[in-house]
């Protein structure tokens, strides 16, 4: 048999051994010394538990009851609701939450209306004249090479004030939503002699 190199190891595996023992042994008392105390924690959640039910059961007007009172905390229960409950709910929230369908009609400024010849057909703006009901939004789209506006008023009297597009650039669109009833003429000011209208019932 031969003899290890470096006897020293034989002293460090000793050492070892009795380090893992004693930690075993340390562990060992330990448990034995906690004994039924070990759900400790359990029985002072259980206190509390029980603490809780009792200032609850007085409506919270015992001393020392006041400790529940926090800010976010509820002192009375919150019903719950039942499984149909929920689900009335929530048709009443969908039902909250669907947009109402918005109405749009398109005018149209077609090609070549920016010179005289369209007011002898009614068609410097197509359609010329518009029946809506009131909630309507008209859209006028130009589809001509040039600027035009949709402006409300009439040529000889000039702009009325109730809406004005602005030059409404080659390509381009200009909405208005008619809240009102009545009859609105609206024209051009750059090109007068488109006049269109537009008739809210």
């Amino acid at each position: 048999m031969s003899e290890m190199q470096d006897p020293h190891n034989y002293r460090k595996v000793g050492y070892s051994m009795i380090l893992v023992a004693a930690s075993l042994a340390a562990i060992g008392l330990v448990q034995v010394g906690i004994g039924p105390d070990v759900l400790f924690a359990d029985d002072m959640q259980r206190d509390k538990t029980a603490f809780f039910e009792m200032c609850k059961a007085g409506n919270y007007m015992q001393e020392g009851c006041d400790m529940f009172d926090k800010n976010g905390n509820t002192l009375y229960e919150i019903p719950r609701m039942t499984l149909e409950e929920t689900q009335d709910t929530m048709v009443a929230e969908e039902t909250v939450m669907e947009t109402p369908q918005v109405s749009a009609e398109i005018v149209s400024i077609p090609e070549g209306s920016g010179a005289p010849g369209c007011e002898e057909t009614n068609e410097c703006y197509i359609p010329s004249t518009l029946n809506v009901s009131t909630g309507t939004t008209v859209v006028w789209e130009n589809n001509d090479s040039a600027a035009h506006l949709a402006t409300s008023g009439t040529p000889d009297g000039g702009p009325d004030g109730i809406f004005d597009s602005g030059m409404i650039m080659a390509g381009a669109t200009y909405e208005y939503e008619f809240s009102d009833k009545g009859e609105f003429v609206y024209y051009c000011l750059v090109h007068p002699w488109m006049i269109g209208t537009v008739t809210v019932e």
